[in-house]
């Protein structure tokens, strides 16, 4: 490493260059090119591309196109690095959904595999190494998620609840259950969304429509058919968790749309799909993510509207505070999300609404919980490694 002052700053052409490699890399420039084989001016590029945990899908781009053969060295090892950890874990993840989908498959209990870990087994990312999993989404009967829950719990997972934590009233999943030398949570959803945003997808159509994965030669569940997938993609990083509220592109779920996109793409009705966020009116947030597709991955849809102008908006601002959060002041980012949790539909969902003054209750107990992890060194540690 040289001895000279080394920028680390992600700037808008970053965003623009890590497009072009996940998606088109054989459309790159000179300049593009140049800074990639540079030691030095690539660091914001793999800074990002580690932040969204796409080392896999990175890999993969670069690997299939000529582009592999004048990467140097050290690059191509870190790569094939990342890459094996990711087949690895990836691996270990589909082992998990095999195990907890038979014992629950044992027990006459149906299942649908949701989001990334239907993607692992139904082609959409092939190799597996192109999608990073945190966890296991498991769709359940609402009337026999109690029966699962035991069933597993039986088996040997545990809830990853500790002191002070607590399972939320009102929310689409249970609480996460790992087992001791698991590979990864699995989260047994009693709803596909959470319920301020089922009008997007609803849980019966889900049912409804469901069609069968192969997950080994003597194991079938079902999945979600292909345009309800695109759905549910946009609509969780979006909606459920807030993107477009919060201005923020999650590139690892743009890119799990693109990849659905690209797999399923003559099955896909793309006007259906817009009739989901039209019919509750969510459209915006839709347009915002394809957009983001149009303009960093060069994908264009039958209802894409490339001129729409608060979607133009909302991706540049998202770009623009990306940058500008790398200041200093990004410290406080973590401290706006904590309070962001004592909103009222926050609190409706974690505590319930019954009772005298539900609210205010709720609220009280939100203030506890956070009043003991700041004065309890786990929690307090863990709290400032997020704000340093």
């Amino acid at each position: 490493m040289s001895d000279k002052n080394i920028n680390t700053t992600i700037t808008k052409q970053t965003f623009i260059d890590l497009g072009m490699w996940l998606t088109h890399p054989e459309q790159h420039t000179a300049e593009q090119l140049k800074t990639l084989l540079d030691e030095d001016a690539r660091l914001p590029l793999i800074k990002i591309i580690n932040t969204y945990w796409l080392g896999g899908a990175f890999y993969h781009s670069l690997n299939i196109n000529n582009v592999w053969q004048k990467l140097d060295e050290e690059l191509q090892l870190y790569l094939t690095e990342l890459e094996q950890f990711y087949v690895e874990r990836n691996q270990g993840i589909k082992e998990e959904a095999i195990f907890a989908c038979n014992l629950l498959q044992s027990a006459n209990i149906p299942v649908v595999i949701l989001k990334g870990g239907a993607s692992l087994f139904n082609g959409v990312f092939n190799p597996i190494s192109q999608r990073f999993m945190t966890d296991i989404d498991l769709l359940v009967p609402e009337e026999l998620q109690d029966k699962a829950n035991s069933i597993l719990l039986a088996a040997g997972y545990a809830q990853q609840i500790e002191e002070h934590d607590h399972a939320s009233v009102g929310h689409h999943h249970a609480p996460a259950l790992f087992r001791e030398n698991g590979k990864c949570c699995v989260e047994l959803h009693r709803w596909v969304l959470k319920k301020s945003v089922s009008d997007v997808l609803s849980t019966e159509d889900v049912w409804q429509q469901a069609t069968p994965l192969q997950l080994n030669d003597s194991l079938s569940v079902l999945q979600m058919e292909p345009n309800q997938q695109m759905v549910l993609s946009i609509a969780h990083s979006e909606i459920s968790h807030n993107g477009f509220a919060d201005k923020h592109i999650d590139w690892r779920q743009l890119l799990n749309a693109y990849a659905i996109a690209q797999y399923y793409e003559p099955q896909l009705n793309w006007l259906s799909i817009n009739e989901h966020f039209a019919r509750c009116n969510k459209t915006a947030p839709m347009q915002a993510l394809l957009i983001a597709a149009y303009k960093y991955f060069k994908f264009n849809t039958a209802i894409t509207l490339i001129n729409d102008q608060q979607a133009n908006a909302q991706i540049d601002e998202c770009i623009n505070l990306y940058v500008k959060r790398q200041s200093s002041a990004n410290k406080y980012g973590h401290l706006v999300a904590v309070l962001k949790g004592y909103s009222k539909e926050t609190i409706e969902l974690n505590y319930g609404n019954k009772g005298s003054f539900p609210l205010l209750t709720g609220r009280f107990k939100h203030f506890k919980r956070h009043l003991y992890m700041l004065t309890t060194p786990k929690y307090l540690k863990r709290f400032l490694s997020k704000v340093k």
